[in-house]
C-alpha cells in the first residue's frame, strides 16, 4: 500500500521504501562482512519486524536461518509496562550458533535488553541486535546495534509497523497523524 492510501492519516512521511531497501542493503553488506563463513541465526521479533526480518535476510549474501519469537512490552495505553511477557519462544537450537536479533524498532530498548537475557542463557557463540529503527530519545536501556535509521519519536507506522493492527502493508515508514491515535484511542 502507498502512503496516498492513507495520507490523511499520516503526520509525515519518515522513510520511503527505496530509501529503507537501499540501508537494508548496506546493513546486509556489513553484517555479512562481520558474519562471513560463520552459522548466522536471525531471529525476528513479531510483528513489526517480519517485513524488515525477511528482506534483510533476501539481502544477505550468505545462507542464513530465520527464527522467530513474540513478546509485549506494552499495554494497551502503547505506554511501557516496564516487563516483557513472552507470547511465543524461538523453535530453534541456538547453542554454539551465531545469532542476530532482529527488531523494527528500539525505543525504550526493553525488549532487546530481555531478549538478550533470554537468549544468552541458550549459550550462542555471539549474540547481537540489528534494528531497522532506534529513538534516542527514549533510550533507557543501552542496547547496541546494527541500527538503519535513528528516528524521532512518535507512532511510526508502515514496513511491517502497525497501529491497531492496521498500516503494517504500508511500503515506506511514516509518523501516524495525532487526529487517528485521538480518535480512535491508543
Amino acid at each position: 500500500m502507498d502512503a496516498g492510501h492513507v495520507a490523511d492519516d499520516l503526520a509525515s512521511v519518515l522513510l520511503s521504501e527505496e530509501t529503507i531497501l537501499a540501508r537494508v542493503g548496506e546493513l546486509a553488506r556489513e553484517i555479512g562482512k562481520d558474519y562471513a563463513g560463520r552459522d548466522l541465526v536471525l531471529i525476528g521479533v513479531l510483528g513489526g519486524a517480519a517485513t524488515f526480518t525477511v528482506d534483510l535476510a533476501r539481502a544477505l549474501e550468505t545462507p542464513v536461518e530465520i527464527g522467530w519469537m513474540a513478546m509485549r512490552s506494552y499495554t494497551t495505553s502503547k505506554r511501557s509496562s516496564g516487563s516483557v511477557r513472552l507470547l511465543k519462544d524461538l523453535d530453534l537450537d541456538i547453542e554454539g550458533r551465531d545469532v542476530i536479533i532482529v527488531e523494527a524498532v528500539v525505543d525504550t530498548g526493553l525488549t532487546a535488553s530481555w531478549l538478550i537475557n533470554n537468549l544468552t542463557i541458550r549459550r550462542p557463540a555471539s549474540l547481537a541486535v540489528c534494528a531497522l529503527l532506534r529513538k534516542p530519545e527514549g533510550a533507557a536501556f543501552d542496547v547496541p546495534a546494527y541500527t538503519g535509521f535513528d528516528v524521532p519519536t512518535g507512532l511510526i507506522v508502515g514496513y511491517g509497523l502497525d497501529y491497531r493492527g492496521r498500516y503494517r502493508n504500508l511500503r515506506c515508514a511514516a509518523i501516524l497523524a495525532d487526529n487517528v491515535v485521538r480518535d480512535h484511542g491508543r
